[in-house]
Protein backbone atom coordinates (compact mmCIF):
# COMPACT_ATOMS: atom_id res chain seq x y z
CA UNK A 1 0.00 0.00 0.00
CA UNK A 2 1.41 3.75 -1.10
CA UNK A 3 2.09 5.87 1.42
CA UNK A 4 -0.59 8.34 0.84
CA UNK A 5 -2.69 5.25 0.57
CA UNK A 6 -1.93 4.40 3.89
CA UNK A 7 -1.97 7.85 5.60
CA UNK A 8 -5.77 7.89 4.27
CA UNK A 9 -6.37 4.70 6.08
CA UNK A 10 -5.09 5.18 9.22
CA UNK A 11 -7.00 9.07 9.45
CA UNK A 12 -10.12 6.88 8.38
CA UNK A 13 -9.52 4.39 11.44
CA UNK A 14 -8.08 7.25 13.61
CA UNK A 15 -12.00 8.89 13.08
CA UNK A 16 -13.83 5.75 13.39
CA UNK A 17 -12.18 5.44 16.83
CA UNK A 18 -13.25 9.08 17.55
CA UNK A 19 -16.84 8.77 16.34
CA UNK A 20 -17.16 5.66 18.42
CA UNK A 21 -15.88 6.86 21.67
CA UNK A 22 -16.83 10.32 21.22
CA UNK A 23 -20.86 11.34 21.86
CA UNK A 24 -22.42 13.34 19.37
CA UNK A 25 -23.38 16.70 21.00
CA UNK A 26 -25.24 20.11 19.88
CA UNK A 27 -23.09 22.63 18.64
CA UNK A 28 -22.61 25.51 16.43
CA UNK A 29 -20.19 25.41 13.50
CA UNK A 30 -19.55 28.42 11.12
CA UNK A 31 -20.31 26.79 7.47
CA UNK A 32 -17.67 29.15 5.54
CA UNK A 33 -14.89 30.20 7.46
CA UNK A 34 -11.50 28.49 7.48
CA UNK A 35 -10.89 24.94 9.32
CA UNK A 36 -7.16 24.36 8.96
CA UNK A 37 -4.10 25.48 6.83
CA UNK A 38 -1.26 23.83 4.77
CA UNK A 39 1.94 25.95 4.44
CA UNK A 40 0.22 29.09 5.38
CA UNK A 41 -2.62 28.76 3.39
CA UNK A 42 -6.35 28.37 4.42
CA UNK A 43 -8.50 25.61 4.22
CA UNK A 44 -12.36 27.23 3.86
CA UNK A 45 -14.96 24.54 4.64
CA UNK A 46 -16.88 25.22 1.36
CA UNK A 47 -14.00 24.26 -0.55
CA UNK A 48 -14.22 20.86 0.87
CA UNK A 49 -18.19 20.93 1.09
CA UNK A 50 -18.45 21.66 -2.39
CA UNK A 51 -21.50 21.61 -4.56
CA UNK A 52 -20.44 17.67 -5.17
CA UNK A 53 -19.63 16.48 -1.98
CA UNK A 54 -23.27 18.75 -0.78
CA UNK A 55 -25.15 16.79 -3.32
CA UNK A 56 -23.69 13.65 -1.93
CA UNK A 57 -24.61 14.58 1.88
CA UNK A 58 -28.13 16.11 0.81
CA UNK A 59 -28.63 12.64 -0.20
CA UNK A 60 -27.57 10.79 2.49
CA UNK A 61 -29.12 12.82 5.18
CA UNK A 62 -32.07 11.59 3.29
CA UNK A 63 -31.49 8.03 2.99
CA UNK A 64 -29.05 6.85 5.96
CA UNK A 65 -29.37 7.04 9.30
CA UNK A 66 -27.58 9.44 11.55
CA UNK A 67 -24.82 7.30 12.51
CA UNK A 68 -24.59 5.31 8.84
CA UNK A 69 -24.57 8.97 7.62
CA UNK A 70 -21.73 10.18 10.10
CA UNK A 71 -19.49 6.80 9.11
CA UNK A 72 -19.77 7.80 5.54
CA UNK A 73 -19.19 11.65 5.64
CA UNK A 74 -16.22 11.17 7.89
CA UNK A 75 -14.86 8.94 4.89
CA UNK A 76 -15.93 10.69 2.08
CA UNK A 77 -14.29 14.04 4.37
CA UNK A 78 -11.22 12.46 4.84
CA UNK A 79 -10.73 11.58 1.56
CA UNK A 80 -11.64 14.76 -0.16
CA UNK A 81 -9.42 16.79 2.71
CA UNK A 82 -6.24 14.17 1.80
CA UNK A 83 -6.53 15.21 -1.85
CA UNK A 84 -6.66 19.08 -1.06
CA UNK A 85 -3.83 18.78 1.28
CA UNK A 86 -1.44 17.47 -1.27
CA UNK A 87 -2.32 20.12 -4.18
CA UNK A 88 -1.89 22.69 -1.86
CA UNK A 89 1.87 20.98 -0.79
CA UNK A 90 2.41 20.67 -4.61
CA UNK A 91 1.04 24.29 -5.75
CA UNK A 92 3.46 26.00 -2.73
CA UNK A 93 6.24 24.57 -4.47
CA UNK A 94 4.75 25.23 -8.09
CA UNK A 95 4.53 28.62 -7.17
CA UNK A 96 7.95 28.86 -5.68
CA UNK A 97 9.11 27.36 -9.25
CA UNK A 98 7.69 30.00 -11.51
CA UNK A 99 10.23 32.62 -12.98
CA UNK A 100 9.27 36.18 -13.65
CA UNK A 101 7.80 36.28 -17.30
CA UNK A 102 5.86 33.29 -16.01
CA UNK A 103 4.00 34.79 -13.08
CA UNK A 104 3.66 38.15 -15.17
CA UNK A 105 1.93 35.42 -17.87
CA UNK A 106 -0.36 33.97 -15.00
CA UNK A 107 -1.11 37.66 -14.24
CA UNK A 108 -2.75 38.13 -17.57
CA UNK A 109 -4.84 35.51 -17.91
CA UNK A 110 -6.10 35.55 -14.09
CA UNK A 111 -7.76 38.68 -15.42
CA UNK A 112 -9.02 37.30 -18.12
CA UNK A 113 -10.58 34.71 -16.32
CA UNK A 114 -12.17 36.89 -13.77
CA UNK A 115 -13.28 39.06 -16.68
CA UNK A 116 -14.72 35.83 -17.95
CA UNK A 117 -16.81 35.17 -14.63
CA UNK A 118 -18.00 38.20 -14.55
CA UNK A 119 -19.46 37.81 -17.82
CA UNK A 120 -21.29 34.45 -17.49
CA UNK A 121 -22.30 34.90 -13.68
CA UNK A 122 -22.78 38.27 -13.37
CA UNK A 123 -23.79 40.63 -16.61
CA UNK A 124 -20.38 42.29 -15.78
CA UNK A 125 -21.79 43.01 -12.52
CA UNK A 126 -18.77 42.00 -9.31
CA UNK A 127 -21.28 41.41 -6.85
CA UNK A 128 -24.31 39.61 -8.60
CA UNK A 129 -21.16 37.44 -10.13
CA UNK A 130 -20.19 36.93 -6.53
CA UNK A 131 -23.78 36.13 -4.79
CA UNK A 132 -23.96 33.69 -8.05
CA UNK A 133 -20.62 31.55 -7.58
CA UNK A 134 -21.92 31.51 -4.08
CA UNK A 135 -25.13 29.83 -4.52
CA UNK A 136 -23.52 27.57 -7.42
CA UNK A 137 -20.50 26.63 -6.14
CA UNK A 138 -20.02 28.18 -2.20
CA UNK A 139 -17.43 29.82 -3.12
CA UNK A 140 -16.93 33.58 -3.51
CA UNK A 141 -15.25 35.94 -6.57
CA UNK A 142 -12.04 35.97 -4.81
CA UNK A 143 -11.78 31.91 -3.71
CA UNK A 144 -12.98 30.97 -7.07
CA UNK A 145 -10.13 32.84 -8.93
CA UNK A 146 -7.38 31.57 -6.68
CA UNK A 147 -8.99 27.86 -7.17
CA UNK A 148 -8.33 28.41 -10.98
CA UNK A 149 -4.38 29.94 -10.17
CA UNK A 150 -3.97 27.11 -8.02
CA UNK A 151 -4.82 24.98 -10.70
CA UNK A 152 -3.17 26.73 -13.44
CA UNK A 153 0.34 26.62 -11.17
CA UNK A 154 -0.11 22.97 -10.55
CA UNK A 155 -0.77 21.81 -13.74
CA UNK A 156 2.12 23.69 -15.12
CA UNK A 157 4.65 22.56 -12.69
CA UNK A 158 3.79 18.38 -12.83
CA UNK A 159 4.32 19.11 -16.93
CA UNK A 160 7.46 20.61 -16.70
CA UNK A 161 8.67 19.03 -13.46
CA UNK A 162 7.84 15.24 -14.39
CA UNK A 163 6.68 14.71 -17.90
CA UNK A 164 10.81 14.77 -18.37
CA UNK A 165 10.81 11.74 -16.76
CA UNK A 166 8.30 9.81 -18.66
CA UNK A 167 10.18 7.18 -20.96
CA UNK A 168 8.09 4.93 -23.32
CA UNK A 169 9.84 2.32 -24.82
CA UNK A 170 9.64 0.32 -27.88
CA UNK A 171 10.15 -2.69 -25.88
CA UNK A 172 7.12 -1.12 -23.79
CA UNK A 173 5.31 -0.90 -26.59
CA UNK A 174 5.75 -4.15 -27.53
CA UNK A 175 5.34 -6.09 -24.01
CA UNK A 176 1.81 -3.91 -23.34
CA UNK A 177 0.25 -5.58 -27.05
CA UNK A 178 0.93 -8.83 -26.14
CA UNK A 179 0.06 -8.77 -22.74
CA UNK A 180 -3.64 -7.21 -23.83
CA UNK A 181 -3.65 -9.44 -27.18
CA UNK A 182 -7.30 -9.80 -26.87
CA UNK A 183 -8.37 -6.23 -26.42
CA UNK A 184 -6.82 -6.02 -29.68
CA UNK A 185 -7.48 -8.75 -31.22
CA UNK A 186 -11.56 -9.90 -30.69
CA UNK A 187 -11.63 -13.72 -30.57
CA UNK A 188 -13.61 -15.80 -33.50
CA UNK A 189 -17.13 -15.82 -32.98
CA UNK A 190 -19.74 -18.80 -33.48
CA UNK A 191 -23.51 -18.74 -34.35
CA UNK A 192 -24.27 -21.87 -33.08
CA UNK A 193 -27.40 -23.85 -33.13
CA UNK A 194 -28.27 -26.92 -30.35
CA UNK A 195 -30.85 -29.87 -30.73
CA UNK A 196 -31.07 -31.79 -27.14
CA UNK A 197 -33.40 -34.59 -26.26
CA UNK A 198 -33.86 -37.14 -23.81
CA UNK A 199 -35.12 -40.26 -25.63
CA UNK A 200 -33.17 -42.17 -28.22
CA UNK A 201 -36.47 -42.51 -30.46
CA UNK A 202 -36.92 -38.63 -30.58
CA UNK A 203 -33.12 -38.66 -31.26
CA UNK A 204 -33.06 -41.51 -33.84
CA UNK A 205 -36.22 -39.08 -35.64
CA UNK A 206 -33.93 -35.69 -35.27
CA UNK A 207 -30.93 -37.36 -36.91
CA UNK A 208 -32.94 -38.70 -39.85
CA UNK A 209 -34.25 -35.30 -40.51
CA UNK A 210 -30.79 -34.19 -40.15
CA UNK A 211 -29.50 -36.80 -43.11
CA UNK A 212 -32.06 -36.26 -45.19
CA UNK A 213 -31.21 -32.45 -45.47
CA UNK A 214 -33.51 -30.98 -43.58
CA UNK A 215 -31.66 -27.28 -42.26
CA UNK A 216 -30.63 -27.60 -38.57
CA UNK A 217 -32.80 -24.67 -38.12
CA UNK A 218 -35.99 -26.09 -39.26
CA UNK A 219 -35.30 -29.77 -37.54
CA UNK A 220 -34.67 -27.69 -34.26
CA UNK A 221 -38.62 -26.34 -34.17
CA UNK A 222 -39.43 -29.78 -33.92
CA UNK A 223 -41.53 -30.51 -30.97
CA UNK A 224 -39.22 -33.09 -29.67
CA UNK A 225 -36.25 -30.61 -29.26
CA UNK A 226 -36.42 -29.72 -25.64
CA UNK A 227 -34.14 -26.88 -26.46
CA UNK A 228 -35.18 -23.55 -27.38
CA UNK A 229 -37.53 -24.96 -30.38
CA UNK A 230 -39.28 -21.86 -30.53
CA UNK A 231 -36.00 -20.15 -32.08
CA UNK A 232 -34.88 -22.85 -33.72
CA UNK A 233 -32.29 -24.08 -31.27
CA UNK A 234 -30.82 -20.86 -31.33
CA UNK A 235 -27.91 -19.90 -29.17
CA UNK A 236 -26.44 -16.89 -30.84
CA UNK A 237 -22.93 -15.39 -31.47
CA UNK A 238 -20.69 -17.07 -28.60
CA UNK A 239 -16.64 -15.84 -28.68
CA UNK A 240 -13.44 -17.44 -27.82
CA UNK A 241 -12.99 -20.93 -27.13
CA UNK A 242 -14.89 -21.92 -24.19
CA UNK A 243 -18.23 -22.16 -25.45
CA UNK A 244 -19.93 -25.40 -23.22
CA UNK A 245 -19.48 -26.60 -20.06
CA UNK A 246 -19.00 -30.24 -21.06
CA UNK A 247 -15.83 -30.54 -22.83
CA UNK A 248 -17.19 -33.56 -24.96
CA UNK A 249 -19.96 -30.83 -26.89
CA UNK A 250 -16.98 -27.99 -26.43
CA UNK A 251 -14.71 -29.87 -28.47
CA UNK A 252 -17.25 -31.01 -31.22
CA UNK A 253 -18.30 -27.40 -31.40
CA UNK A 254 -14.85 -26.11 -32.36
CA UNK A 255 -14.08 -28.88 -34.57
CA UNK A 256 -17.12 -27.70 -37.06
CA UNK A 257 -16.87 -25.36 -40.31
CA UNK A 258 -19.55 -22.99 -40.81
CA UNK A 259 -22.39 -25.22 -42.40
CA UNK A 260 -21.51 -28.38 -40.28
CA UNK A 261 -23.60 -30.00 -37.32
CA UNK A 262 -22.32 -32.96 -35.00
CA UNK A 263 -24.34 -35.58 -33.51
CA UNK A 264 -25.83 -36.83 -31.47
CA UNK A 265 -23.62 -36.38 -28.43
CA UNK A 266 -24.63 -38.47 -25.63
CA UNK A 267 -23.72 -36.37 -21.87
CA UNK A 268 -25.47 -37.39 -18.89
CA UNK A 269 -28.62 -38.45 -20.35
CA UNK A 270 -29.26 -36.03 -22.39
CA UNK A 271 -28.37 -36.55 -26.67
CA UNK A 272 -27.07 -32.97 -28.23
CA UNK A 273 -26.52 -32.10 -31.52
CA UNK A 274 -24.64 -28.87 -32.58
CA UNK A 275 -24.35 -26.85 -35.46
CA UNK A 276 -22.51 -24.21 -36.13
CA UNK A 277 -23.93 -21.71 -38.44
CA UNK A 278 -21.41 -19.03 -39.10
CA UNK A 279 -18.03 -18.44 -38.19
CA UNK A 280 -16.55 -14.68 -37.99
CA UNK A 281 -12.62 -13.65 -37.04
CA UNK A 282 -13.39 -9.89 -35.86
CA UNK A 283 -10.88 -7.60 -37.99
CA UNK A 284 -8.03 -7.31 -35.52
CA UNK A 285 -5.65 -4.26 -34.89
CA UNK A 286 -1.65 -4.93 -35.63
CA UNK A 287 1.23 -3.33 -33.25
CA UNK A 288 1.63 -0.57 -35.47
CA UNK A 289 -2.50 0.48 -35.51
CA UNK A 290 -2.57 1.07 -32.27
CA UNK A 291 1.27 1.66 -30.70
CA UNK A 292 0.40 5.48 -30.54
CA UNK A 293 -2.49 4.66 -28.24
CA UNK A 294 -0.63 2.26 -26.13
CA UNK A 295 2.30 4.80 -26.03
CA UNK A 296 -0.01 7.04 -24.70
CA UNK A 297 -1.74 4.74 -21.54
CA UNK A 298 2.11 3.91 -21.04
CA UNK A 299 2.92 8.12 -20.73
CA UNK A 300 -0.39 8.18 -18.67
CA UNK A 301 0.50 5.66 -15.94
CA UNK A 302 4.40 6.29 -15.84
CA UNK A 303 3.13 10.10 -14.80
CA UNK A 304 0.18 8.87 -12.38
CA UNK A 305 2.85 6.81 -10.99
CA UNK A 306 5.71 9.62 -10.91
CA UNK A 307 3.44 12.18 -9.58
CA UNK A 308 2.13 9.78 -6.92
CA UNK A 309 5.55 9.57 -5.48
CA UNK A 310 5.91 13.48 -5.69
CA UNK A 311 2.94 13.79 -3.91
CA UNK A 312 4.06 11.24 -1.30
CA UNK A 313 7.01 12.71 -0.32
CA UNK A 314 5.74 16.13 -0.12
CA UNK A 315 2.81 14.90 2.25
CA UNK A 316 5.38 13.46 4.58
CA UNK A 317 7.37 16.46 4.99
CA UNK A 318 4.43 18.93 4.64
CA UNK A 319 3.19 21.50 7.33
CA UNK A 320 -0.44 21.10 7.57
CA UNK A 321 -3.66 21.24 10.20
CA UNK A 322 -4.15 17.49 11.51
CA UNK A 323 -6.76 15.89 8.78
CA UNK A 324 -8.54 14.11 11.27
CA UNK A 325 -8.92 17.19 13.14
CA UNK A 326 -10.00 19.18 10.19
CA UNK A 327 -12.27 16.45 9.49
CA UNK A 328 -13.99 16.23 12.78
CA UNK A 329 -14.77 19.58 12.55
CA UNK A 330 -16.20 19.75 8.87
CA UNK A 331 -18.10 16.32 10.30
CA UNK A 332 -20.40 18.00 12.95
CA UNK A 333 -20.82 21.43 10.10
CA UNK A 334 -22.12 18.19 7.80
CA UNK A 335 -24.52 16.46 10.32
CA UNK A 336 -25.61 20.03 11.67
CA UNK A 337 -26.67 20.41 8.03
CA UNK A 338 -27.62 17.36 6.33
CA UNK A 339 -28.14 14.47 8.57
CA UNK A 340 -31.58 13.28 9.95
CA UNK A 341 -32.43 13.58 13.02
CA UNK A 342 -35.45 11.30 13.62
CA UNK A 343 -33.15 8.39 13.18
Amino acid sequence: MNTLLRLTWISLFSLALCLSAAPVTAKTYSVDGMIGQVNGRAIYTNAVLDEQLRETLTRWGKELPRETFRQRAAERIAIKLNSMVTDALVYGEAKRDLSDSERQGLTVAQSRFREQLLREHGQGSPALAEANLIEKTGLNLSQTIEQWRQAAVVSRYMRQKLMPKVNVTRKDVKRYYQEHYDQFNAPQQRTVRVIQTESQDDAQYLKSLLDTGTPFAEAAKDERNLFRKDRGGLMGAMAGDQLFADPQINQATLSLEPGQCAGPINVDGKIWFVCVEKLEQPKGQSLMDVQVRIQETLREQQLREHSERYRQRLFEVGSYNSIEKMTLTLLEIATDRYASTGR
